[in-house]
């Protein structure tokens, strides 16, 4: 059923079927038929088991949409109120006689941003800017973003707050903060780099640069010293959420929550606000255009997943993983690999759970590196990728045909620079 539901969103262009229905369906027929296994109405112990199981995809998917939703809100009001135009600006006079110049830049932004922050929030902002800079190039805006997500992807895999599935390591003391960034920082960089130059080329080939020349007058935004209040303040708010969960140790939906409504506060208190549409203004006009097919789709996907995780299919397949290949390089390989179809978060779970390896062992090194840059592999193989495919309307195929190539390439990369790398450390 996942698999049919994965190929109808990869033909979406085809079958012209919303993607957000596709995967609402899907999960709600996977956990129909799951829990008539259960035999829910007829048995108490069935009915007890599938509301437990229920309940903990609940909380998983649940956590991820609370941070999703007000980061999005987030990112949506400072942009709303102007705080990008600064960036925007500078972006667009870098780039205006060298158009090529913004793909570099937006990778290099995003690989940092997201060891800052994390890979769905540096996605968010690096997507919202290049909606910004190259309004009316699609394509070449498209290209971009598909190397955000490769980007995010690689920048979270080395920084122990920059994706969940290293937090989860770090967390669980399988990986040392500074284990983490000696061993990883090359190898993700190297995940990143090398799909920059193959995209860059590929886009470079595609896209006609005086096209690019001439819209990047158009994208010239006014900057004020509000603009720039605007854009300090949520910088600020943004920082601090990852702060907040090393310091209190609560998950990360709360410290985002928190962030939205600091924002909110000061923005009214101080009078930045901008006017909007329905007599609204600053972040309740923002919210008029946060995308909520997007968070649909998110739910879909999510609870599809959570579905195969409750019916013990994912650690059925990491067992199956680890008879095949028992050796970690191999055992990795095949790890990010299949993060870019299924959720990486379960298998990692799983992997954490089957073997017993000290901390900043290889093994634990290679699984955060695969498990970070596998799901660029493909749109659903990472949370940074259903949010591009939702923001921007990526497609399925198009992404596969001119991003997967790239992004196979640096993971391959990145696992032999590790090896490489061991040699000599």
């Amino acid at each position: 059923m996942f698999l049919t539901g994965i190929t109808l969103v990869a033909l979406e262009d085809v079958v012209r079927l919303d993607k957000s229905a596709i995967m609402l369906i899907l999960a709600s027929v996977m956990w129909t038929y799951h829990a008539a296994s259960k035999h829910p109405t007829k048995s108490h112990e069935g009915h007890e088991h599938l509301s437990n199981e229920l309940g903990k995809g609940l909380v998983d998917v649940g956590s991820v949409i609370l941070f999703l939703l007000p980061a999005m809100a987030l990112v949506e009001s400072v942009d709303h109120m102007g705080g990008f135009a600064g960036i925007t600006n500078y972006l667009v006079k870098r780039t205006r006689d060298k158009p090529g110049r913004l793909m570099p830049m937006i990778c290099f932004l995003a690989f940092f941003l997201s060891s800052l922050i994390d890979n769905l929030t540096a996605t968010i902002v690096c997507v919202k800017i290049l909606q910004r800079v190259v309004p009316h190039r699609q394509q070449w805006r498209h290209s971009c973003g598909g190397l955000v997500v490769v980007s995010a992807n690689a920048g979270g895999a080395w920084s122990p707050i920059g994706d969940v599935t290293t937090t989860m390591l770090w967390i669980q003391h399988k990986v040392s903060t500074i284990g983490i960034v000696q061993w990883l920082f090359l190898p993700s960089f190297v995940a990143a780099v090398i799909p920059l130059f193959g995209i860059w080329w590929q886009a470079s080939r595609d896209c006609n640069s005086q096209e690019s020349e001439q819209k990047s007058e158009e994208a010239m935004l006014p900057t004020t010293r509000a603009t720039s209040v605007v854009l300090g303040v949520g910088i600020t708010c943004i920082l601090a959420v990852p702060l907040v969960k090393m310091v209190t140790g609560l998950p990360p939906y709360l410290g985002m929550m928190m962030a939205l409504g600091i924002f909110w506060l000061v923005t009214e208190i101080a009078g930045l606000h901008e006017d909007g549409e329905h007599g609204k203004t600053g972040v309740p006009a923002a919210l008029h255009k946060v995308d909520l097919s997007s968070l649909l789709f998110f739910i879909g996907v999510l609870m599809a997943v959570s579905t195969l995780e409750s019916a013990g299919v994912l650690s059925r397949y990491a067992l199956f993983m680890q008879r095949v290949c028992p050796e970690p390089t191999k055992l990795a390989a095949i790890l990010g690999v299949s993060s870019a179809v299924v959720d990486n978060v379960p298998l990692v779970q799983a992997s954490i759970e089957m073997f017993e390896e000290p901390m900043d062992a290889p093994l634990w090194q290679l699984v955060a590196l695969a498990a970070g840059t596998g799901g660029s592999m493909l749109a659903v193989g990472s949370v940074a990728g259903v949010t591009l495919m939702g923001l921007e309307g990526v497609g399925f195929l198009w992404y596969t045909k001119k991003i997967s190539l790239w992004a196979l390439l640096g993971f391959g990369l990145a696992l032999g620079t590790y090896q490489l790398q061991s040699l000599f450390m």
